[in-house]
């Protein structure tokens, strides 16, 4: 096989990866644990800026256990639209950050599988051909979080709790204010 058809290859691998960890977090657009086994859902509302800070403040707490240098690739900046858990309409953020880390994948995964089970959230664990995948959800801080760990290619992305309001409305709003 050669380099270019290794690179292909990889590539491909990680863009089915990609489209797991996007699909696995689709789960999150809702104010609920993801589906990892169960059905219990948060109790309590936040605002907007606590959902914010809360998310990143888990995302943070990650990708310092982890190391290395992280860069945002998408968010926390546009709010999207959810549903809170009395079927009305909300809003929530999402963060994707990543690095370039070569990392132990193979150990990395379980580490952060473990740390998110210490803070109290509902974990899944999968394994993919270029590294562990891991979800996270539950508890009073966000909807739900993922790792996925390829050497090379470390990405964290989040999900905040539902929160009350208008997503399409807070972007107006902001873009108004620009």
């Amino acid at each position: 096989m050669t380099n270019e058809d290794r690179h292909v290859k990889r590539r491909g691998v990680v863009s089915v990866l990609m489209a797991a960890v996007v699909i696995g977090l689709l789960a999150g657009c809702v104010r609920s644990t993801p589906d990892i086994g169960t059905t219990r859902g948060t109790d309590h509302t936040v605002d907007a800026q606590t959902a914010k800070q809360q998310m990143i403040d888990v995302v943070d707490d990650t990708v310092q256990r982890l190391g290395g240098e992280w860069k945002p690739r998408t968010g926390p900046d546009a709010p999207e639209n959810c549903r809170l858990p009395d079927g009305s309409s909300g809003a929530h953020w999402r963060y994707l950050t990543g690095s370039t880390i070569e990392g132990t994948p193979d150990k990395d995964g379980p580490a952060v599988a473990q740390h998110w089970r210490d803070q109290g959230m509902q974990v899944t664990e999968r394994g993919t051909s270029t590294g562990p995948v891991v979800f996270g959800g539950g508890g009073r801080e966000i909807a739900s979080i993922s790792f996925s760990a390829a050497s090379g290619n470390y990405t964290v992305q989040a999900v905040s709790l539902c929160f009350p309001g208008d997503a399409d409305r807070m972007a107006e709003e902001d873009a108004d204010a620009r």
